[in-house]
């Protein structure tokens, strides 16, 4: 796959992972026969950097490698030499002497606890990290030049790693040149990529020469074990009402210098919710002096709406009362949208009618064969909270070649089909192949940017504005372009939206409880303020969203979706389609689903089907 050669110029480096969580590598050994040929850079080198809080700017010193191992994946060393064989070779014959440190991950039991004049009912919930990669190789090659940094890499929060690099490595930013290698617009392995980056700098400033670091599959261990896990603590009056809700939310990542940023963002995102409870957060994240950059913001939204209606639906399963009732009785009194919404749904579909069928009939029996569920959720995107910490101007441009088209976006979308919604659109107007239009993070920046305006990202502004500048770049051409290429077109923009964005999300589940087949049925999207006219919208699309929020949660289960999937609107509004609340509201309303058609807690996302048929076993025999 990769040229395999031996220069002068150049060097191969591959990191080498330690997967044991909790120990300390005490040593670590090469085979002899490779002594001469493989050298490396490892936590003996004691290679510390500094970051500053993008809140308070206070600063971190962080390892690039740390012989305690805090978490999966961690890279404590990585090797280089001229030779890719020779490093794979080498990889393997690595051998850790670890010491086991205490483990400090705690687990609660979902049970009800009696505490005084309130009862406490507590549950666990946990969150995978939702993965888009389309390659299981990465390769990132780093090199000086004259008095200038080339990187070569598909990055992400380049305003940040400009920064990083500069304050670290005394480069100005200016002189930090980044180029794409795959022009892979969708991606969540930035904190593998950017590790990587540091450790080419490095290799690089020692040796002098070109360095290309390489990452197999078996190197994303860090990304794609991460975790989210939240542990709430209802406490409730004898009338069986919330007073209060204790939540402790754990990451299995270091985030250092960026925690106080999703703190804020986590207490943002609670004091925008519709439900009239009060709930205090503790937020703990994974202690450790390695380097982590966590920038998947969306994970925490997605969370964090998936547990607030699994929470609602667990407390009424558990309470023997009928889940929707239960979740309405708790809207605040000036949420009106969210009642309006609510209301259209049920005039269509009924689901108040068959979720209160389904509570009635839930006794359970060994030889039941089916489980159903009506599921239920509202989300909104509030520009004071969701814009709030976008940069005010951000920039999209398109260069048009006789051959191809590359546009230039400030960020990654997290939206895989809306990157191919757009390339078949643009390729279709310009008259080129879909594989010749270029989606690419770009490298320039006129303003100095607030650092913390690169982690929110929203798909849909980058859509609009493509659209914009796509119109912009015709009128340009005329009918008979004569002129000389590249063409080039670009205009900054800043994030205007004013009024608030509202969708609501309904479904029927039908699991077969042998095989675990699931059937969804009257997939029905409520939206009002969301006008689409530009896009010509249609359910085609909003169907391959739901269908990747079911393939986040059931992962390879088998599933159908009947009826179709459907869009309505309420009233037209701003142009605005946002992926990522399309997403969450579909996840959350699936779980909530889930959690009616067991009467249980469901509490893994993927979910564990094991698990859940165990529970439910456990629950007919206690009924």
């Amino acid at each position: 796959m990769f040229m395999n050669q031996e220069d002068i110029d150049e060097v191969w480096a591959l990191p080498v992972c330690c997967n044991i969580k909790n120990s300390i590598i005490e040593s670590f050994k090469l085979s002899d026969k490779y002594k001469d040929r493989i050298f490396n850079i490892s936590y003996k080198d004691d290679i510390t950097l500094k970051f500053s809080d993008i809140v308070d700017s206070n600063e971190f010193n962080l390892k690039l490698f740390d012989n305690k191992i805090d978490f999966e994946g961690q890279i404590p060393l990585v090797l280089y030499s001229d030779n890719l064989d020779f490093l794979l070779e080498a990889e393997s014959s690595i051998v850790f002497e670890l010491k086991a440190i205490e483990q400090s991950d705690v687990y609660f039991d979902s049970r009800f606890k009696e505490l005084g004049e309130c009862k406490s009912y507590k549950s666990y919930y946990e969150f995978s990290s939702y993965l888009n990669y389309s390659s299981d190789v990465l390769l990132v090659r780093v090199y000086f030049k004259d008095d200038s940094l080339i990187i070569d890499a598909d990055l992400d929060n380049i305003p940040f790693i400009k920064q990083i690099i500069s304050d670290n490595f005394c480069i100005a930013k200016d002189r930090i040149i980044i180029n794409p290698i795959n022009n892979d617009c969708v991606n969540f392995l930035f904190p593998v990529c950017f590790n990587a980056v540091l450790q080419g700098i490095i290799i690089a400033k020692k040796l002098g020469r070109k360095v290309n670091i390489i990452y197999y599959k078996r190197h994303f261990l860090m990304a794609e074990s991460l975790s989210l896990k939240f542990s709430v603590a209802n406490y409730l009056s004898e009338a069986n009402r919330i007073d209060k809700i204790i939540l402790e939310i754990e990451i299995n990542r270091p985030l250092n210098f960026l925690y106080k940023f999703y703190f804020d963002y986590l207490r943002n995102v609670f004091s925008n919710l519709f439900f009239d409870v009060y709930i205090h957060i503790n937020f703990i994240s994974a202690k450790s002096n390695a380097i982590f950059f966590f920038d998947n913001h969306f994970l925490f939204e997605m969370a964090i709406y998936n547990v607030v209606y699994s929470n609602f639906y667990n407390l009424a399963v558990n309470l023997s009362i009928e889940p929707l009732s239960y979740l309405l009785s708790y809207v605040k009194s000036e949420c009106n949208v969210f009642l309006r919404l609510f209301k259209e749904i049920d005039l269509k579909n009924f689901i108040m009618r068959k979720s209160s069928s389904i509570s009635l009939n839930n006794k359970y029996n060994v030889f039941d064969v089916r489980r159903k569920g009506v599921g239920f959720a509202f989300l909104n995107l509030d520009p004071n909270l969701d814009f709030v910490s976008l940069s005010r101007n951000q920039t999209v441009s398109m260069s048009l070649h006789k051959d191809k088209l590359d546009i230039f976006v400030p960020y990654k979308l997290i939206d895989v089909n809306l990157k191919n919604y757009l390339r078949n659109s643009l390729a279709r107007t310009f008259s080129l192949s879909y594989d010749n239009v270029n989606f690419i993070v770009s490298d320039a920046f006129r303003d100095n940017v607030e650092l913390h305006s690169t982690l929110v990202k929203e798909s849909y502004v980058i859509e609009r504005e493509v659209l914009a500048i796509k119109d912009g770049l015709l009128m340009m051409l005329g009918e008979d372009f004569n002129g000389e290429y590249p063409v080039v077109i670009g205009q900054d923009f800043v994030v205007d939206i004013d009024k608030k964005f509202n969708v609501a999300c309904s479904l029927e589940i039908d699991i077969e409880i042998n095989s675990f087949d699931v059937t969804f049925s009257n997939v029905n999207f409520f939206v009002e303020n969301g006008k689409f006219d530009k896009l010509r919208i249609n359910n085609k699309r909003v169907f391959s969203i739901f269908s990747l929020a079911v393939d986040y949660i059931l992962g390879n289960i088998t599933y159908d979706i009947v009826n179709s999937v459907e869009l309505e609107f309420i009233e037209d509004g701003e142009f605005v389609f946002s992926f990522r609340i399309l997403f969450i509201v579909s996840v959350s309303a699936i779980k909530t689903a889930l959690i009616q058609a067991f009467d249980l807690n469901i509490c893994k996302t993927p979910i564990d089907v094991k698990e859940i048929l165990n529970s439910w076993s456990v629950r007919i025999d206690t009924n």
